[in-house]
């Protein structure tokens, strides 16, 4: 039998839970919102994911805040551990996995009480990317950050005067040479953002950001261009002689047959998505075109066949600028439009 004895509080233990000690108060909180600067550097940027729609990247964000609390009459600057004292407390919204936070999580306080706290994160986030323009889009990368607990009105966010001072009016700069190799970085950017986390309900955030711009060329040397020569192969029937069946047919056919084979081997290098992009575009309508090319050539056929040789002739003569036309105008319409 168990006894119900052993459930009951020992002698001496207090009833219910210690109380917590009480969390430091943000400064000046009745004197309004907080002043928090901030300066972000983008060290790095490994890789962006068009498939999963991700992106790597390591940043650097140092905040500056003014904490009374904190003042001291110690020579120099003093460190505190973070938890110990009030600080932004800071949420990656969309990070993937785990985003390291490689430096030690210490505040430095100069005697008059400003602060002052630097962090790198290294890790993946989501983006969620616009590729209908693909293989030629650009895009917006953002780091979505939220200090918790606060509402905007209870921190104001605002570039660092050193960071302006510089040459960074937004607070945020990006090393010269990066590690991605198939997209250029053209702007970079930050600001505060509230983070909507319910219908009338934002906490104050923090959104770093940069732009760039896709390097089309190795989609144009290994999918556009040799799709191009497969298409243009397909038109060789229109200068064979329709009596000449068996090489027109095989010709053609095979054209179709490359075609099918050389779109399951460009399949791992695009993106698969709900909707077409323009290289997808492209590819559709280049096996549309092959594909009627065949028709033709079965038509002209049939008509040498049945002694019309003259009229099967003349739809080859005409097939030689028709479909070069069509191609060049829709292909332009695809990329261009």
């Amino acid at each position: 039998v168990i006894s119900f004895a052993l459930f009951a509080p020992m002698a001496g233990m207090a009833e219910g839970p210690s109380p917590l000690p009480p969390a430091p108060a943000r400064p000046d909180s009745e004197a309004g919102p907080t002043q928090v600067s901030y300066f972000a550097w983008i060290g790095d940027i490994t890789k962006i994911d068009s498939v999963e729609q991700t992106f790597s990247a390591n940043l650097v964000l140092l905040l500056r805040w003014h904490d009374p609390q904190l003042a001291h009459d110690e020579p120099g600057v003093k460190q505190y551990a973070l938890e110990d004292i009030w600080h932004p407390r800071l949420l990656v919204v969309n990070e993937i996995g785990e985003v390291v936070r490689s430096l030690p999580e210490i505040v430095f306080a100069t005697p008059d009480g400003s602060a002052r706290y630097t962090q790198r994160f290294i890790g993946s986030f989501t983006q969620p990317l616009n590729l209908r323009a693909f293989p030629f889009d650009h895009d917006t990368f953002r780091v979505s950050i939220v200090v918790l607990g606060h509402q905007p009105e209870e921190i104001r966010l605002t570039a660092d005067p050193k960071a302006r001072d510089i040459g960074l009016p937004d607070g945020v700069g990006i090393a010269g040479k990066l590690t991605i190799q198939d997209w250029q970085v053209t702007s970079v950017n930050a600001r505060a953002d509230p983070y909507n986390v319910a219908p009338g309900t934002s906490i104050a955030g923090l959104a770093i950001e940069f732009t760039a711009v896709r390097k089309s060329m190795h989609f144009i040397a290994k999918v556009i261009i040799p799709l191009i020569l497969i298409v243009m192969m397909s038109w060789a029937v229109f200068w064979i002689e329709p009596t000449d069946t068996g090489t027109q047919v095989g010709l053609a056919v095979t054209a179709m047959l490359t075609l099918i084979a050389y779109r399951f081997a460009v399949d791992s290098d695009v993106p698969k998505l709900p909707y077409l992009t323009r290289l997808d575009a492209f590819i559709l309508f280049s096996s549309v075109l092959v594909f009627i090319s065949l028709i033709e050539v079965m038509v002209t056929t049939k008509l040498a066949g049945r002694s019309r040789l003259e009229l099967a002739r003349n739809i080859d003569r005409h097939c030689r600028w028709i479909f070069p036309l069509v191609f060049a105008t829709v292909g332009a319409g695809i990329f261009l439009g």
